[in-house]
């Protein structure tokens, strides 16, 4: 589903206009963004959860070349579907 699709089928769904549907999407990341940058996670109602998790520094390798160095330690988003959810696809 693209964004155009997205957008008709949640205004559809919501009642409101395709404007203030793209305005709520164009949003979402820019809140999520910095939500996760404050140490706070962000929860979808009905589909997941959104959360950043600090990855440790470990071992890596160039597939084409076999070096091996260290990758940093960093933070990285993650998500995490919601029960709910992943039995309602699952059927």
């Amino acid at each position: 589903m693209k964004k155009d699709e997205l957008v008709t089928a949640l205004a559809e769904a919501s009642g409101e206009t395709k404007a203030s549907v793209t305005a709520v999407l164009g949003a979402l990341g820019g809140v999520s963004e910095s939500a996760l940058k404050g140490g706070k996670s962000v929860t979808l109602p009905g589909v997941g959860k959104l959360e950043a998790v600090e990855k440790p520094a470990r071992e890596v390798r160039n597939p084409q070349t076999g070096e091996k160095k260290m990758a940093e330690a960093h933070t990285a988003p993650k998500f995490k579907f919601s029960t709910t959810f992943k039995s309602a696809i699952r059927g």
